[in-house]
């Protein structure tokens, strides 16, 4: 009932399957890259703690309740952009169609589309991940580039 995620206090990655099983039949999010992109989405959270990067965006959350959504939002935008990354470079590994199906689950799990296969009206302050556009901007950014250091989610303006 959780899904997938990252537990930075014990750097494990923890997946759902029936989260799979709910991409496929209820999201239309189909296809095993769909489920890769979703794994390499939880790997780029364990890149972030590495990196620092949840720790800054913690404490940054902590000094400025307000802004704790949008700060979230552009970490998990961060997240799908390095997930492209990881298929940019594994992308003698894809099969046709792949790059598609990825881009395709982002669309599927972004807060706007879920609110709105929910029968709610999407509300950007209540978003925790991005909207279907955001995560596959990101997502699309990672695979095209292949550079992580065009993942910098907090610099960007928009997106």
């Amino acid at each position: 009932a959780m899904g997938p995620f990252y537990c930075p206090a014990d750097h494990g990655i923890y997946l759902d399957t029936d989260f799979y099983r709910q991409m496929d039949t209820e999201l239309g999010a189909t296809g095993q890259f769909a489920r890769d992109y979703v794994i390499a989405h939880e790997y780029g959270h364990h890149v972030q703690s590495l990196l620092g990067t949840s720790a800054k965006v913690q404490a940054q959350q902590e000094r400025n309740p307000d802004a704790a959504n949008p700060l979230s939002v552009r970490l998990e935008l961060q997240a799908d952009c390095y997930a492209g990354v990881w298929a940019a470079r594994n992308r003698d590994r894809l099969e046709k169609g792949d790059m598609e199906s990825g881009l395709n689950a982002a669309h599927q799990i972004g807060d706007d589309t879920l609110m709105k296969s929910a029968g709610r009206t999407p509300v950007e302050a209540a978003f925790t991940h991005g909207s279907s556009a955001q995560r596959m901007e990101w997502l699309r950014r990672g695979m095209e580039s292949g550079d992580p250091a065009k993942c910098d989610t907090f610099g960007a303006v928009k997106g």
